[in-house]
């Protein structure tokens, strides 16, 4: 079935085997990812929960920059079952707790979580909205949403060519990218994730304005964005819960 007929959960599903070996790979994902770590201010004994965890490469990041536990979640099985295997080879079974669980699904009691990550996830979200006010609760006083994605917007008509030239201006970086440090595998991938975000109706990327304007609305005191260096299309946004950090 060709890509853009397929839902995003089955879409990832396919993915799951070769997603370490083609985005897995290209610098920019992780510098993104180490900037989250960084920007979140991680510490040891927090709670961090990892918004559509993927195999785990945020995850385990985290987990090598602190004594924290890790709640991990991803609508794709595939995703997470890859994700589990790690978590036994390194032996950690006993930092990490993982479900099959959509963002939109979250059923985690209020003032949970010390930090909430989620990278390259979100915009697969088609109601954003209710999700960052749903972040918002479950974070403790003083906690942090800590989000990395590409400072793309996507919203408009299909047949509107002022859109499609906006995100090629994007894409032509990730695609050069993906062939110059994943190859062609990479770069098959990318393609047909870049198709989605052209011809996909209802799931859409927004820009960091619109992200930092999400989170102010749902309540965040302080909302800061960082640009990941020498890749300006990805930046992290850093949104603070009002209240004593503790």
């Amino acid at each position: 079935m060709d890509p853009l007929t397929r839902n995003t959960r089955e879409w990832f599903q396919d993915w799951a085997n070769e997603y370490d070996s083609t985005l897995g790979k290209l610098g920019r994902h992780h510098a993104m990812l180490d900037l989250v770590v960084r920007a979140s201010g991680v510490r040891n004994n927090d709670r961090v929960l990892d918004i559509g965890c993927g195999t785990g490469l945020l995850s385990l990041r985290f987990l090598n920059a602190s004594e924290c536990t890790v709640t991990a979640i991803d609508s794709s099985a595939q995703m997470l079952a890859l994700f589990r295997e790690k978590i036994e080879k390194y032996h950690l079974s006993l930092h990490v707790q993982s479900y099959q669980m959509p963002a939109e699904e979250m059923g985690f009691p209020p003032r949970e979580f010390d930090i909430i990550a989620a990278t390259v996830s979100l915009h697969h979200v088609k109601e954003k909205e209710p999700v960052i006010r749903r972040i918002f609760d479950l974070l403790k006083e003083g906690g942090r949403f800590v989000l990395g994605e590409i400072d793309m917007d996507t919203t408009g008509s299909h047949d509107d060519p002022v859109r499609l030239a906006r995100i090629l201006k994007y894409l032509t970086s990730e695609l050069e990218l993906a062939m110059r440090e994943g190859g062609v595998q990479a770069f098959e991938r990318m393609y047909d994730n870049g198709k989605k975000h052209i011809l996909n109706d209802g799931e859409y990327c927004i820009g960091f304005d619109r992200w930092a304007a999400l989170c102010k609305d749902a309540g965040f005191a302080h909302v800061d964005i960082i640009p990941v260096n020498e890749y300006e299309w990805f930046k992290v946004l850093v949104a603070r819960k009002q209240g004593q950090e503790g």
